[in-house]
């Protein structure tokens, strides 16, 4: 697509988002994990350039994007971020986008084998009558997050045409969100608003300022080989000792839980009789459960080495902690980002994020950051899509925000 003037439809961007492959590796501990994140990164530069943005500035080493466009200096500074990373839970290259008119709520056929059903994903009768974008069954989409990264540059490319009035408007593309890196390297002498927010969630009109406590849990299992026929008293299983951890955990998983449950999630197990090696996600919006969930794994494994002789190693670090105590503080915040919403013409729904942002971090850091709905679903799978109506929407909700918050009776609230 070729820009004219800095002028884009937001479905254009967006196509031309997808078609760059940004899946990040989460076998990489520094950002970004992947070369195509620079890719988009370089893209959307020259996108900004066009739309004339002030301090644009690209972090070549770690992939961080800054921009800002300028306002008035007594209006308070707003935030925007969205990530270039696509989740590596489904393929994201050789995306071939297929676009439905006038959706009718029947089920989606992607291909021969993969169906969105409208049974199974009861969204999709909020979409009739609207446009659906997915992907062909074979790869996902990437409108987590890219979806968030073309409203953002919709929201930029209106108030770099019309002059209305505004505090600075910063804007952070970071890498990595999807590994839990993506503000391992975010540099707050380009990125310092009052407030900011991440466009990185699912429905229309969704706003989320809890989340998930987090921790990945990585436990390693040396067993002793022996011969079957005289193995006993001597063989340590590996794999076996792996099935022993996992059976002594609750049933409080992913795919048991709802709303403000915690779950263990085993996301990767491998091995063998002589080793064995597994990768548990902990999670629980509770930070007293969340400690609960981490010592009663501890537990379990100290039981299992008092049996067989110390044979396991278990590591857990902290990924990311629940942002409400700082974000529902700032009731102005709160308030007027309602309010914004509803002056878009959508109805706003309070949502708990069941997983993480880059905004919980940031929330940490002291810029209080909740996140906002995109009009994607199904993030992370080949069955993935999102309506093109509630993107351009979310694009005018951003642009609202930024009104809202600009009028003189909101000046200086949020910072203080």
């Amino acid at each position: 697509y070729t820009l004219v003037g800095g002028n884009m439809s937001i479905l254009e961007r967006f196509l031309e988002y997808v078609s760059i492959d940004t899946t990040s590796d989460s076998s990489k501990t520094d950002t970004p994990s992947t070369e195509g994140q620079k890719t988009l990164a370089k893209l959307l530069i020259k996108e900004m350039e066009k739309l004339n943005l002030d301090n644009i500035y690209y972090d070549q080493q770690h992939c961080y994007l800054y921009a800002l466009l300028k306002g008035r200096e007594d209006l308070p500074k707003i935030g925007f971020v969205s990530h270039l990373d696509t989740s590596e839970n489904a393929v994201g290259k050789n995306i071939k986008p297929n676009i439905i008119y006038n959706y009718k709520g029947e089920n989606i056929i992607l291909n021969d084998n993969i169906i969105i059903s409208a049974y199974d994903y009861p969204d999709l009768k909020n979409h009739i009558g609207k446009t659906l974008i997915t992907a062909d069954g074979r790869t996902l989409l990437g409108a987590d997050d890219k979806a968030g990264i073309a409203e953002i540059m919709q929201m930029l490319q209106y108030f770099s045409r019309f002059q209305d009035e505004h505090g600075d408007i910063f804007v952070c593309f970071t890498p990595d969100e999807e590994i839990g890196l993506g503000t391992l390297h975010l540099d707050k002498d380009y990125f310092h608003p009052d407030f900011a927010y991440t466009v990185d969630g699912c429905g229309l009109g969704e706003v989320s300022y809890e989340n998930f406590n987090a921790a990945t849990a990585i436990i390693n299992i040396k067993g002793f080989v022996t011969h079957c026929g005289s193995a006993k008293g001597k063989m340590i299983n590996a794999i076996r000792i792996a099935t022993l951890i996992n059976c002594m955990l609750p049933e409080e998983l992913p795919e048991t839980t709802e709303n403000y449950e915690g779950f263990f999630h085993l996301e990767e197990i491998n091995g063998n009789v002589s080793k064995a090696n597994m990768k548990y996600l902990i999670r629980d919006f509770n930070l007293e459960n969340f400690e609960k969930r981490k010592q009663l794994l501890f537990s379990i494994v100290s039981k299992i080495n008092q049996k067989y002789n110390n044979c396991v190693n278990l590591d857990i670090k902290d990924t990311y902690y629940n942002m409400f105590n700082i974000v529902n503080n700032k009731k102005d915040l709160i308030r007027n980002t309602l309010v914004s919403i509803s002056n878009a013409d959508v109805n706003s729904k309070v949502v708990p994020i069941r997983g993480g942002t880059d905004g919980a971090n940031i929330s940490f850091d002291g810029i209080p950051c909740p996140n906002l709905g995109t009009g994607g679903h199904n993030f992370h799978s080949v069955y993935e899509y999102v309506c093109l109506e509630d993107m351009q929407k979310t694009s005018e909700i951003l642009i609202s925000i930024v009104k809202q918050f600009s009028k003189n009776d909101n000046k200086k609230k949020i910072k203080n």
